[in-house]
């Protein structure tokens, strides 16, 4: 097996791996809604224009004042991203969080 194709087979695995957490009826982060976890990714992935597989949530928070933030690390490097959403679930902005 070359290096490329052990890439391929990795990133697969990967996808399938967050796809399958992102679409999970049981996945909650830090209090939030199922359904905020998935606006979040799906909103992520519009806006930094990566595909939705290659987004995996990290953590999130419990809600201040009815507004949940979900932590996301984007790419295969991992870049950190965060999400907020209302108590409704509407996604309030994404953005890259800067690197320190």
């Amino acid at each position: 097996m070359t290096m490329r194709s052990f890439n391929r087979l990795a990133w697969a695995v990967a996808a399938g791996v967050a796809v399958t957490g992102c679409s999970s009826t049981s996945l909650r982060v830090g209090g939030a809604p199922d359904a905020s976890v998935k606006n979040c990714v799906t909103a992520a992935a519009r806006e930094l224009r990566v595909p939705p597989g290659s987004i995996a949530v990290d953590s999130g928070s419990t809600p201040r004042d009815g507004v949940y933030t979900i932590n996301l690390k984007v790419g295969p490097q991992g870049r950190l991203a965060v999400c907020t959403t209302d108590e409704n679930s509407a996604v309030l902005g994404v953005v890259y969080k800067r690197s320190e």
